[in-house]
Protein backbone atom coordinates (compact mmCIF):
# COMPACT_ATOMS: atom_id res chain seq x y z
CA UNK A 1 0.00 0.00 0.00
CA UNK A 2 2.65 2.51 -0.95
CA UNK A 3 2.76 5.11 -3.43
CA UNK A 4 4.56 3.69 -6.54
CA UNK A 5 5.65 7.07 -7.74
CA UNK A 6 7.24 8.32 -4.45
CA UNK A 7 6.80 5.35 -1.90
CA UNK A 8 4.58 7.69 0.28
CA UNK A 9 2.04 6.60 2.14
CA UNK A 10 -1.67 5.50 0.47
CA UNK A 11 -4.80 7.34 2.11
CA UNK A 12 -7.40 5.90 2.39
CA UNK A 13 -9.64 4.95 -0.75
CA UNK A 14 -11.34 8.29 -1.95
CA UNK A 15 -14.41 6.74 -4.23
CA UNK A 16 -15.13 3.13 -5.67
CA UNK A 17 -16.42 1.96 -9.04
CA UNK A 18 -17.16 -1.32 -10.65
CA UNK A 19 -15.74 -0.97 -14.36
CA UNK A 20 -18.60 0.51 -16.56
CA UNK A 21 -17.34 0.24 -19.61
CA UNK A 22 -16.23 -3.57 -19.89
CA UNK A 23 -17.75 -5.21 -17.16
CA UNK A 24 -15.11 -7.03 -15.15
CA UNK A 25 -16.44 -8.54 -11.93
CA UNK A 26 -15.66 -6.30 -8.77
CA UNK A 27 -15.17 -3.15 -6.92
CA UNK A 28 -12.15 -1.03 -7.46
CA UNK A 29 -11.18 2.12 -4.79
CA UNK A 30 -8.69 4.38 -5.78
CA UNK A 31 -6.82 6.04 -2.79
CA UNK A 32 -4.46 9.30 -2.98
CA UNK A 33 -0.89 9.24 -1.68
CA UNK A 34 -0.10 11.38 1.30
CA UNK A 35 3.00 13.08 0.14
CA UNK A 36 2.55 13.60 -3.44
CA UNK A 37 -1.37 13.16 -4.09
CA UNK A 38 -1.06 10.48 -6.84
CA UNK A 39 -3.96 8.37 -6.96
CA UNK A 40 -3.85 4.95 -7.52
CA UNK A 41 -6.33 1.60 -7.88
CA UNK A 42 -6.92 -0.64 -5.36
CA UNK A 43 -6.19 -3.62 -5.58
CA UNK A 44 -2.84 -3.54 -6.50
CA UNK A 45 -1.82 -5.61 -9.23
CA UNK A 46 1.13 -7.30 -10.76
CA UNK A 47 2.07 -6.12 -14.04
CA UNK A 48 1.55 -9.60 -16.02
CA UNK A 49 -2.22 -9.55 -14.22
CA UNK A 50 -2.94 -6.49 -15.94
CA UNK A 51 -4.11 -8.24 -19.52
CA UNK A 52 -7.04 -9.78 -17.92
CA UNK A 53 -8.33 -6.68 -17.68
CA UNK A 54 -8.48 -5.71 -21.36
CA UNK A 55 -10.94 -7.64 -23.33
CA UNK A 56 -10.77 -8.24 -27.13
CA UNK A 57 -13.27 -5.49 -27.99
CA UNK A 58 -11.13 -3.31 -25.73
CA UNK A 59 -9.57 -1.54 -28.98
CA UNK A 60 -10.74 -0.85 -31.86
CA UNK A 61 -7.06 -2.17 -33.55
CA UNK A 62 -8.40 -2.67 -37.78
CA UNK A 63 -9.21 0.17 -40.39
CA UNK A 64 -12.97 0.33 -41.34
CA UNK A 65 -13.83 -0.37 -44.61
CA UNK A 66 -16.74 0.48 -47.34
CA UNK A 67 -18.89 3.40 -46.26
CA UNK A 68 -17.97 3.19 -42.21
CA UNK A 69 -14.55 3.07 -43.40
CA UNK A 70 -15.16 6.40 -45.17
CA UNK A 71 -16.75 8.29 -42.17
CA UNK A 72 -13.93 7.13 -40.09
CA UNK A 73 -11.11 8.14 -42.32
CA UNK A 74 -12.63 11.54 -42.27
CA UNK A 75 -13.08 12.10 -38.41
CA UNK A 76 -9.81 10.55 -38.41
CA UNK A 77 -8.00 13.48 -40.75
CA UNK A 78 -10.34 16.33 -38.44
CA UNK A 79 -9.26 14.70 -35.51
CA UNK A 80 -5.66 14.95 -36.62
CA UNK A 81 -6.03 18.63 -37.82
CA UNK A 82 -7.25 19.65 -34.35
CA UNK A 83 -4.83 17.93 -32.25
CA UNK A 84 -1.55 19.06 -34.56
CA UNK A 85 -2.78 22.90 -34.14
CA UNK A 86 -3.64 22.86 -30.34
CA UNK A 87 -0.63 22.12 -27.18
CA UNK A 88 1.09 20.24 -26.52
CA UNK A 89 1.45 18.16 -29.78
CA UNK A 90 1.70 21.41 -31.66
CA UNK A 91 4.87 22.19 -30.17
CA UNK A 92 6.45 18.65 -32.59
CA UNK A 93 4.81 20.43 -35.75
CA UNK A 94 7.33 23.01 -35.04
CA UNK A 95 10.14 21.05 -35.37
CA UNK A 96 12.39 19.52 -38.32
CA UNK A 97 11.35 16.19 -38.57
CA UNK A 98 13.27 13.70 -36.46
CA UNK A 99 12.76 10.36 -34.91
CA UNK A 100 9.55 10.15 -31.90
CA UNK A 101 8.92 7.50 -29.43
CA UNK A 102 5.28 6.68 -28.72
CA UNK A 103 4.31 4.57 -25.96
CA UNK A 104 0.81 2.82 -26.12
CA UNK A 105 0.93 3.31 -30.61
CA UNK A 106 -2.18 1.62 -31.11
CA UNK A 107 -3.09 1.23 -34.21
CA UNK A 108 -0.50 3.88 -35.25
CA UNK A 109 -2.99 6.58 -35.70
CA UNK A 110 -0.79 9.27 -34.15
CA UNK A 111 2.18 7.48 -35.17
CA UNK A 112 0.90 7.93 -38.82
CA UNK A 113 0.70 11.49 -38.59
CA UNK A 114 4.13 12.66 -38.14
CA UNK A 115 5.14 9.82 -40.48
CA UNK A 116 3.23 11.16 -43.71
CA UNK A 117 5.14 14.67 -41.98
CA UNK A 118 8.33 13.03 -42.52
CA UNK A 119 8.99 11.61 -39.05
CA UNK A 120 10.33 7.97 -38.13
CA UNK A 121 8.37 6.92 -35.55
CA UNK A 122 8.86 3.81 -33.33
CA UNK A 123 5.63 2.86 -31.18
CA UNK A 124 5.55 0.86 -28.46
CA UNK A 125 2.26 -1.78 -27.70
CA UNK A 126 1.21 -4.76 -25.90
CA UNK A 127 -1.17 -6.12 -28.57
CA UNK A 128 0.17 -7.97 -31.79
CA UNK A 129 -3.07 -7.20 -33.76
CA UNK A 130 -2.52 -3.05 -32.85
CA UNK A 131 0.96 -3.38 -33.53
CA UNK A 132 0.27 -5.38 -36.98
CA UNK A 133 -1.64 -2.51 -38.53
CA UNK A 134 0.56 0.51 -36.86
CA UNK A 135 3.15 -1.16 -39.20
CA UNK A 136 1.28 -1.27 -42.37
CA UNK A 137 1.24 2.92 -42.13
CA UNK A 138 4.79 3.14 -41.74
CA UNK A 139 5.32 2.97 -37.94
CA UNK A 140 8.08 0.95 -36.27
CA UNK A 141 5.70 -0.99 -34.03
CA UNK A 142 7.34 -3.07 -31.07
CA UNK A 143 5.25 -5.27 -29.61
CA UNK A 144 5.36 -5.18 -25.32
CA UNK A 145 5.87 -2.99 -22.86
CA UNK A 146 8.71 -0.51 -21.54
CA UNK A 147 9.93 -3.11 -19.29
CA UNK A 148 10.33 -5.64 -22.28
CA UNK A 149 10.86 -3.28 -25.67
CA UNK A 150 14.66 -2.86 -26.63
CA UNK A 151 14.86 0.92 -27.65
CA UNK A 152 18.06 2.40 -28.75
CA UNK A 153 20.09 4.50 -26.32
CA UNK A 154 19.67 7.78 -26.96
CA UNK A 155 18.07 8.22 -30.05
CA UNK A 156 14.85 9.88 -30.22
CA UNK A 157 14.36 13.11 -29.91
CA UNK A 158 10.61 13.18 -28.93
CA UNK A 159 8.27 11.14 -26.60
CA UNK A 160 4.48 10.71 -26.63
CA UNK A 161 2.83 9.26 -23.74
CA UNK A 162 -0.79 9.69 -24.88
CA UNK A 163 -3.21 7.99 -22.91
CA UNK A 164 -1.07 5.52 -21.88
CA UNK A 165 0.89 6.27 -18.27
CA UNK A 166 -2.38 6.09 -16.52
CA UNK A 167 -2.36 2.24 -17.49
CA UNK A 168 1.08 1.28 -16.32
CA UNK A 169 2.19 -0.41 -12.52
CA UNK A 170 5.77 1.64 -12.33
CA UNK A 171 5.41 5.23 -13.67
CA UNK A 172 8.89 6.53 -12.64
CA UNK A 173 10.71 3.24 -14.02
CA UNK A 174 8.60 3.64 -17.21
CA UNK A 175 9.77 7.38 -17.20
CA UNK A 176 13.48 6.41 -16.72
CA UNK A 177 13.58 3.82 -19.56
CA UNK A 178 12.57 6.42 -22.07
CA UNK A 179 14.59 9.05 -20.30
CA UNK A 180 17.49 7.01 -21.63
CA UNK A 181 16.16 6.41 -25.55
CA UNK A 182 15.92 10.37 -25.29
CA UNK A 183 19.01 12.82 -26.56
CA UNK A 184 19.91 14.96 -24.55
CA UNK A 185 17.57 17.99 -24.45
CA UNK A 186 14.97 15.85 -25.82
CA UNK A 187 11.28 16.22 -25.15
CA UNK A 188 8.62 14.38 -23.52
CA UNK A 189 4.74 15.12 -24.18
CA UNK A 190 2.61 13.36 -21.54
CA UNK A 191 -1.34 13.62 -21.50
CA UNK A 192 -3.40 11.66 -19.04
CA UNK A 193 -7.11 12.33 -17.45
CA UNK A 194 -7.29 15.43 -15.01
CA UNK A 195 -7.25 13.73 -12.01
CA UNK A 196 -8.05 17.21 -10.47
CA UNK A 197 -10.78 18.67 -12.63
CA UNK A 198 -13.98 19.36 -11.74
CA UNK A 199 -16.08 16.78 -13.42
CA UNK A 200 -13.80 13.81 -11.03
CA UNK A 201 -15.26 16.03 -8.31
CA UNK A 202 -18.71 16.06 -9.73
CA UNK A 203 -19.14 12.92 -10.88
CA UNK A 204 -17.06 11.34 -8.35
CA UNK A 205 -17.08 6.87 -9.54
CA UNK A 206 -18.99 7.70 -12.36
CA UNK A 207 -16.64 9.76 -13.96
CA UNK A 208 -15.92 8.96 -17.56
CA UNK A 209 -12.01 9.06 -17.18
CA UNK A 210 -11.33 6.94 -14.43
CA UNK A 211 -12.04 3.76 -16.20
CA UNK A 212 -11.56 1.26 -13.34
CA UNK A 213 -9.91 -1.02 -13.48
CA UNK A 214 -7.57 -0.75 -16.64
CA UNK A 215 -6.45 3.47 -15.20
CA UNK A 216 -3.73 2.14 -12.57
CA UNK A 217 -3.06 5.87 -11.93
CA UNK A 218 -4.73 8.56 -11.42
CA UNK A 219 -2.53 11.95 -11.94
CA UNK A 220 -3.56 15.79 -10.68
CA UNK A 221 -0.68 18.87 -12.20
CA UNK A 222 1.00 18.70 -8.89
CA UNK A 223 1.47 14.61 -9.19
CA UNK A 224 2.08 14.24 -12.49
CA UNK A 225 5.08 16.89 -12.11
CA UNK A 226 6.58 15.29 -9.25
CA UNK A 227 6.43 11.94 -11.10
CA UNK A 228 8.29 13.33 -14.16
CA UNK A 229 10.66 14.68 -11.63
CA UNK A 230 11.35 11.33 -10.30
CA UNK A 231 11.67 10.11 -14.23
CA UNK A 232 14.55 12.36 -14.12
CA UNK A 233 13.18 15.03 -15.98
CA UNK A 234 13.34 18.85 -15.80
CA UNK A 235 11.44 21.75 -16.50
CA UNK A 236 7.69 19.84 -16.57
CA UNK A 237 5.27 22.46 -17.56
CA UNK A 238 1.02 21.10 -17.58
CA UNK A 239 -1.77 22.69 -18.81
CA UNK A 240 -5.56 21.07 -19.62
CA UNK A 241 -7.66 20.19 -22.77
CA UNK A 242 -11.50 19.65 -22.63
CA UNK A 243 -12.63 16.14 -24.42
CA UNK A 244 -15.40 15.89 -26.47
CA UNK A 245 -16.54 12.66 -24.86
CA UNK A 246 -15.82 13.26 -21.02
CA UNK A 247 -18.78 15.28 -19.77
CA UNK A 248 -21.09 13.92 -21.59
CA UNK A 249 -20.22 9.92 -20.97
CA UNK A 250 -19.98 11.16 -17.24
CA UNK A 251 -23.34 11.98 -17.28
CA UNK A 252 -24.49 8.29 -18.76
CA UNK A 253 -22.35 6.70 -16.58
CA UNK A 254 -24.48 9.13 -13.64
CA UNK A 255 -27.80 8.02 -15.10
CA UNK A 256 -27.07 4.67 -16.50
CA UNK A 257 -24.40 3.44 -14.19
CA UNK A 258 -22.63 1.99 -17.46
CA UNK A 259 -21.71 2.73 -21.42
CA UNK A 260 -24.50 2.27 -23.24
CA UNK A 261 -22.44 2.34 -26.87
CA UNK A 262 -19.66 0.07 -26.17
CA UNK A 263 -18.76 0.02 -29.89
CA UNK A 264 -19.73 -0.29 -33.62
CA UNK A 265 -21.91 2.05 -35.48
CA UNK A 266 -23.74 3.39 -32.35
CA UNK A 267 -20.50 4.20 -31.25
CA UNK A 268 -19.42 6.28 -33.77
CA UNK A 269 -23.15 8.11 -33.82
CA UNK A 270 -22.33 8.56 -30.38
CA UNK A 271 -19.27 10.36 -30.69
CA UNK A 272 -20.46 12.64 -33.07
CA UNK A 273 -23.34 13.77 -31.03
CA UNK A 274 -20.78 14.57 -28.35
CA UNK A 275 -18.74 16.88 -30.51
CA UNK A 276 -22.15 18.44 -30.45
CA UNK A 277 -21.70 19.37 -26.87
CA UNK A 278 -17.67 20.02 -26.62
CA UNK A 279 -18.55 24.23 -26.63
CA UNK A 280 -20.96 23.29 -23.51
CA UNK A 281 -18.18 21.52 -22.09
CA UNK A 282 -15.55 23.70 -22.84
CA UNK A 283 -17.19 26.59 -21.64
CA UNK A 284 -18.05 24.37 -18.15
CA UNK A 285 -14.05 23.65 -17.91
CA UNK A 286 -13.80 26.82 -18.00
CA UNK A 287 -16.12 28.17 -15.31
CA UNK A 288 -14.24 24.85 -13.26
CA UNK A 289 -10.79 25.95 -13.40
CA UNK A 290 -9.80 23.25 -16.03
CA UNK A 291 -10.30 20.90 -18.45
CA UNK A 292 -10.79 16.66 -18.40
CA UNK A 293 -7.44 16.26 -19.88
CA UNK A 294 -3.97 17.14 -18.23
CA UNK A 295 -1.03 17.12 -20.24
CA UNK A 296 2.77 17.84 -19.55
CA UNK A 297 5.77 19.45 -21.51
CA UNK A 298 9.52 18.33 -20.04
CA UNK A 299 12.79 18.00 -21.11
CA UNK A 300 16.17 15.78 -20.94
CA UNK A 301 18.81 17.69 -19.41
CA UNK A 302 21.72 18.47 -21.62
CA UNK A 303 24.64 17.47 -20.58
Amino acid sequence: MRCPACDGQLGLPLLSSPDRLHGTPGTFSVACCMVCGLGVTLPIVRPDELAAFYPQTYGAYGLPTGALGLVSHAIRRLQERQALRTPPLALLTELPAARLLEIGCGRGDLGSWFVRRGWLVTGVEPSPEACAVARQRGVDARVGTLADVELEPESYDAVVFRQSLEHVTDPVADLRRVLGALRDGGVAIVSVPNFGCWQRRRFGGAWFHLDLPRHRLHFDADALRATLERGGFADAQTSTSSSTAGLPASIQYAIFGRCLFPGGLALRAAVAACALTAPLAWLADRLGGGGDVLHAVAHKRRA
